[in-house]
């Protein structure tokens, strides 16, 4: 059954912009399989299917298969480095006392016996829990390896497990935002809700899978009603001023952009846990481990 995502269309002094929401990688994986129709006028050739495998990874038709899971490839390596890395973070766990009251779950004795209106015990109140949205550029320049996007992914999915053993529930979005002359074109999929755990198996493939930027996301870009020819680029990365203006990031929202602004490298798991965290300055929200610290340690065995 075809769908019909969200997509707005605007234009102020600089751009006109393209803006289309998935609630969920459901939602964009039936909107591709509704095979909505290229922009033939702009879009002559069909770079998302025609791309070499080699660049662009397993054809369009298993790529956009993907969006409900199955993506493998170098899935082996990320999770013995994802739990590498979590193996040096510290997870705060909240006890919640017990305290008397008027009603509860079992009797104070104690209080019973002298008399006191308050000769039951409770839980005491859970802390009301915060959220924080995140979004990740998916888009990044042909300098970025493989081993940098999976590093990315890695330390996104870390950070919110480090969000959520603090209480705080975290709204992760992915998304492309690119432009080309007087256009702009963004696509944001939801990935996460706060109250969901964390679904490795469904965050790997938009996170690290290149089918996923360069046959699905392309597939998207070609049904947009775009007026401009897009060239054979198909648009440049939309630099972080321009992105949080237009998506409306402000300071209070976490903005992931490409490993190598990111300072990652994709070399050592905890070298680049270290710079990421600097490039985010999250100190003064949550406790963040000494990766430096553990990296050291390594060294000297």
């Amino acid at each position: 059954m075809p769908v019909t995502p969200s997509l707005q269309i605007s234009r102020d002094e600089k751009f006109r912009i393209y803006r289309i929401n998935f609630k969920s990688l459901t939602e964009l994986e039936l909107y591709l399989k509704g095979d909505p129709e290229v922009n033939k006028s702009v879009f002559k050739t069909q770079k998302s299917i025609y791309l070499l495998e080699d660049f662009a990874g397993e054809p369009l038709p298993a790529a956009i298969n993907y969006c409900h899971g199955g993506y493998e490839t170098g899935l082996g390596v990320f999770l013995r480095l994802k739990k590498e890395l979590e193996s040096v973070n510290v997870m705060k766990t909240n006890f919640r006392r017990s305290v008397p009251a008027v009603v509860g779950s079992r009797p104070h004795v104690p209080n019973f016996v002298a008399g006191t209106p308050k000769t039951m015990f409770r839980l005491d109140k859970a802390k009301e829990k915060k959220f924080i949205d995140m979004y990740i550029n998916l888009a990044y320049s042909g300098e970025n390896t493989d081993e940098q996007i999976r590093n990315r992914g890695i330390l996104t999915l870390n950070l919110i497990t480090l969000f959520e053993s603090n209480d705080i529930g975290v709204n992760l979005h992915a998304f492309e935002a690119s432009y080309n002359y007087e256009e702009l074109f963004i696509a944001d999929v939801k990935l996460k809700r706060p109250d969901e755990i964390i679904n490795v198996g469904k965050c790997y493939y938009p996170l690290c899978g290149k089918e996923f930027i360069r046959r699905v996301l392309l597939r998207v870009k070609e049904s947009m009603p775009f007026m401009e020819k897009w060239g054979l680029g198909y648009g440049a990365v939309l630099p972080e001023t321009l992105i949080r203006k237009y998506m409306g990031i402000d300071d209070k929202k976490l903005l992931i952009l490409a490993p190598d602004e990111m300072g990652i490298k994709g070399k050592d798991i905890y070298e680049d846990a270290t710079v990421f965290f600097e490039r985010l300055n999250l100190s003064d929200k949550i406790s963040i481990p000494n990766y430096k610290n553990h990296m050291k340690n390594e060294a000297k065995r």
